[in-house]
């Protein structure tokens, strides 16, 4: 596919201005796409084909790179949403050729065009990132966190070296007014409604609403937001069994259980195992159990904005939960 103009763009030919989007075929991308088509042409990259893909291709091929010359005359703003989308089965290498490799080529495409800033949606994972060496011998998950500091660093560097105005923002779990089965909100909307109680967890674990944080892209794009790292989640954060009881839609109780972590800990490597040690996804794994007992509130981040986002929509994370249940 090569670049689609919407009917009602073709009076913005004239600033030639381009919003690029990578990963447009994703969730963020769903949402933020139209309404930034609203404003000028929009050329979505994707390996996926979707309503919001006008050239199918991992962001680091050669037939992108060809693609990309078209736009030199053209002003460009960059919002990089691309990045591995699997969270089982993969080895740290996979995540390392999603992650990372693709960028350098990417990055080299765009060196004769003109950027006029940079937008990378970057994840929370990546905070952690910063702390864990890449190898190829990472767990999948700590391989996610690993790659997405890796390539948000040689962003930074390029955009720097570049003189190019650089946007990083880390959204958490992200949730929206309508659940999806493939997001963890969605899923625990599903599995809350079966539960007979509410374990006690007491994990904070941090959550981004989508409308803003495609309305704070949009900002940024539009020139109302500096140049900065910026933490996109709710606050304040919340228990694990606080957001279970609030999307449950009934009065469930909470009961705490001993050793609930090694219990299910416990379970997940039994299945872990009768699933071949990885061939087959049934569901409960060490991983995920890992990640639900570990918290990201992320209160204590010393050289990222946590307030410019919260200040700008200042709304609870319960009662935005509440109003959409």
């Amino acid at each position: 596919m090569t670049l689609s103009v919407h009917p009602k763009q073709t009076c913005y030919m004239k600033n030639k201005t381009i919003y690029l989007v990578t990963g447009s075929s994703g969730y963020v991308a769903s949402i933020l796409i139209p309404e930034l088509k609203k404003k000028a042409i929009v050329f979505g990259i994707d390996i996926i084909a979707s309503q919001n893909t006008d050239f199918i291709s991992d962001i680091g091929s050669n037939e992108l790179r060809k693609e990309l010359k078209k736009f030199k005359n053209y002003n460009i703003f960059i919002i990089n949403l691309a990045a591995a989308r699997f969270d089982f089965g993969a080895k740290a290498n996979d995540y390392y050729k999603k992650n990372v490799k693709p960028v350098d080529y990417f990055l080299e495409s765009l060196a004769s065009l003109n950027i006029i800033k940079f937008v990378h949606i970057s994840s929370v994972a990546a905070i952690d990132g910063r702390d864990i060496k890449y190898s190829n011998n990472l767990s999948c998950d700590n391989a996610y966190r690993s790659t997405k500091f890796i390539q948000e660093n040689i962003i930074s560097k390029w955009c720097i070296k570049n003189n190019i105005p650089k946007f990083i923002v880390y959204p958490s779990a992200i949730f929206d007014n309508n659940s999806r089965s493939d997001t963890n909100i969605g899923k625990l909307q599903k599995i809350s409604k079966k539960l007979p109680f509410i374990p006690y967890i007491k994990t904070k674990k941090s959550l981004t609403y989508l409308p803003y944080l495609t309305d704070f892209i949009y900002k940024i794009l539009s020139g109302k937001v500096n140049t900065g790292l910026y933490l996109t989640i709710e606050r304040p954060v919340l228990s694990v069994s606080e957001i279970i009881q609030i999307i449950s839609q009934k009065n469930t109780s909470i009961v705490k259980l001993p050793c609930l972590k090694i219990l299910l800990l416990t379970i997940a490597y039994f299945l872990y195992a009768i699933g071949g040690f990885g061939y087959f996804d049934l569901k409960l794994t060490p991983n995920r159990v890992v990640k639900l007992f570990k918290n990201t509130d992320y209160a204590d981040t010393n050289d990222i904005d946590i307030v410019s986002y919260n200040k700008l929509y200042g709304g609870s994370l319960s009662d935005i939960i509440n109003e959409i249940k």
